[in-house]
């Protein structure tokens, strides 16, 4: 029995027992009592005109269990997606079809870049009013609210932005670069090229739109944080930390009215509980391991996934200069202070691209993908999904499912210990040496996350690399970033990210940059430095190329995002591609009705 398999049935059995513990001390939530419809009188010689009443969802609170957020704010952009995808009440400039993920117009009605790549343009909406209390306001959107916005993203309103260098890089920090023609007509004059601005300012982002009238009435961040409104289908209710969030719908919302009457997300850290809570009816949408899923389908629950697969599951490997970024002796907005960085060791095995080679020929991504994704997931070629016209043929060649290579389904690494093993005595390290995996305790993407590392240190034990894993409860991105330690890898999965922009997590003029690289900021520049479209592809070819080749992460498979619900409840849910579990778009949600 492989390291999957033994893993997968062991996990079977406890998620079996803690749900017949945890069944006999869950109550059952009542639905919400609605009084029946008065019957009209008789027919008569004189008709009496017919009142239609509005149907009733069989639960008006849609509840939703997922894994616990590592971060809850309600105010989203001071923070991250993670803050925002719990608190639905914003709208952003730029939609995206919730099923496909395709770009639309949403509070921005069109826009447009000039020849340089430098110059945007956002025609906006003048008619759509800020919510509070589940109810449109006398506040109205318009340019102020973005510029707001951007203040927020770069750090010039808040000490909380989450990432103020990376969006002071794409937006610039000048305010008098945001430049209001009129009420609903905004111009920003970008410190460099960027053609991905609209994806940047979609609802894929922590972009949401704030009100700059109640800013100002509400005293700035703080009064905003406990009264917070938005132009979104969603008006906010409640924020329990570590407990749930829980907002009303906007009735005649200016895009679409939600069709329950409110929406509750239960933070839940335990696979076992969501799926208990699930049978049990305290929640109509949970998200599981696909290992649960069985056990979800023979109670009749059914389990609904995105179209396209939405996120690409890898291990990143970060290792440090010996110095932090610091240019003149500044650091940059939101880096690190001056001076040595902890995480930096010359002799750091991960630094050895025969290593790192080793540790992708190791794994046996079939197998996992079996085990823990019932085959369902596909073979991936880190941050280029193959439909996207930059994707290489040449990246994949090694037979996936089915026997396909290239685009259609192949390995950019093939699984052979006997290499891997001849990589580490090529490397100098004939009998191995010891690392450790970082991993997110729970997880609303990858639920199975803490299993695979399991799987991942049993197959690069077979070769003698001794791993350690290290559950984590937050945000592991934020932790590499300021991290005391080298020799080590955590496991991650973003979402559909352009490829001109994904690097921005990495390189060091962001102020986070922990990768050494410096062929990943050479890239990076050299995005910003063209508006051709055809030499943006052309860039990251061959950026991509030096990414597998020289294997700087450990790619595993994309995934279909799902969510788990009972049909009783929840007659059509259709899952989004974004990365951020099934909270995601409930007001396209259809209910059971009464």
């Amino acid at each position: 029995m492989s390291h999957a398999q033994r893993l997968l049935s062991r996990r079977v059995y406890l998620a079996l027992a803690g749900l017949t513990v945890l069944t006999l001390f869950i109550l059952a939530c009542g639905d919400d009592a609605t009084p029946t419809p008065t019957q009209g009188p008789a027919a008569t010689s004189t008709p009496t005109p017919t009142v239609t009443a509005e149907r009733v969802p069989v639960s008006p609170r849609l509840r939703i269990a997922i894994a616990t957020p590592a971060e809850q704010f309600t105010m989203a952009h001071p923070q991250s997606q993670t803050s925002q995808s719990v608190i639905p009440i914003y709208d952003h400039l730029v939609g995206r079809q919730f099923q496909t993920n395709v770009e639309q117009p949403e509070l921005a009605t069109s826009w447009s870049v000039s020849p340089s790549g430098r110059t945007w343009t956002f025609n906006l909406r003048d008619d759509v009013p800020f919510y509070r209390n589940a109810k449109p306001t006398d506040k109205m959107f318009g340019a102020q609210d973005v510029v707001l916005t951007f203040g927020l993203l770069t750090g010039n309103l808040s000490d909380l932005t989450r990432s103020p260098g990376t969006w002071a890089g794409r937006l610039g920090t000048d305010e008098s670069a945001w430049i209001i023609e009129n009420p609903s007509r905004l111009r920003i004059e970008l410190p460099k090229i960027n053609l991905d601005i609209p994806f940047l300012v979609s609802d894929e982002w922590e972009t949401g739109m704030a009100s700059k009238v109640w800013w100002d009435a509400v005293g700035g961040e703080e009064g905003y944080m406990d009264d917070p409104i938005g132009n979104g289908p969603w008006s906010f209710l409640d924020l329990e930390l570590n407990v749930r969030a829980l907002h009303e719908r906007v009735e005649n919302h200016w895009r679409k009215t939600p069709q329950f009457h409110e929406i509750e997300l239960l933070f839940v850290k335990e696979a076992g509980t969501r799926l208990a809570m699930l049978i049990t009816g305290e929640a109509a949408i949970v998200n599981i391991p696909r290992d649960l899923r069985g056990q979800a389908q023979d109670a009749g629950m059914v389990t609904a996934k995105s179209t396209l697969p939405g996120s690409h599951t890898h291990l990143r490997i970060p290792f440090y200069q010996p110095e932090n970024f610091c240019p003149g002796g500044v650091p940059p907005q939101g880096g690190r202070e001056c001076g040595p960085t902890p995480g930096y060791d010359p002799d750091d095995p991960m630094r050895n691209v025969k290593v790192r080679l080793a540790l992708n020929y190791a794994i046996n991504r079939e197998e996992l993908n079996n085990a823990f994704f019932v085959g369902e997931g596909f073979p991936e070629v880190d941050y280029f999904p193959p439909w996207r016209e930059d994707f290489l043929d040449e990246w994949a060649p090694y037979p996936g499912p089915d026997g396909k290579t290239g685009a259609a389904g192949g390995w950019p690494y093939p699984y052979d210990p006997v290499q891997a093993k001849q990589f580490l005595v090529e490397a100098g390290f004939p009998n191995g040496f010891e690392t450790e995996i970082w991993y997110a305790i729970s997880s609303r993407t990858v639920p199975e996350q803490p299993d695979i590392v399991v799987a991942i240190s049993g197959y690069w034990a077979e070769i003698g690399i001794e791993t350690k894993l290290v559950p984590f409860d937050g945000s592991l991105t934020r932790r590499a970033r300021g991290a005391d330690v080298s020799n080590w890898s955590f496991f991650a999965a973003p979402s559909l990210d352009p490829i001109c922009v994904a690097p921005s997590f990495w390189w060091r003029e962001g102020g986070v940059g922990y990768r050494e690289w410096t062929e990943i900021s050479d890239f990076k520049h050299a995005c910003d430095a063209t508006a051709d479209p055809a030499e943006r592809i052309r860039l990251a070819q061959d950026f991509g190329t030096w990414w597998l080749e020289n294997a700087i992460s450990v790619p595993l498979l994309w995934i279909f995002n799902e969510g788990t619900i009972n049909p009783n409840v929840v007659a059509e849910y259709k899952v989004n591609m974004l990365h951020m579990g099934p909270i995601r778009y409930h007001e396209y949600t259809v209910p059971v009705f009464k």
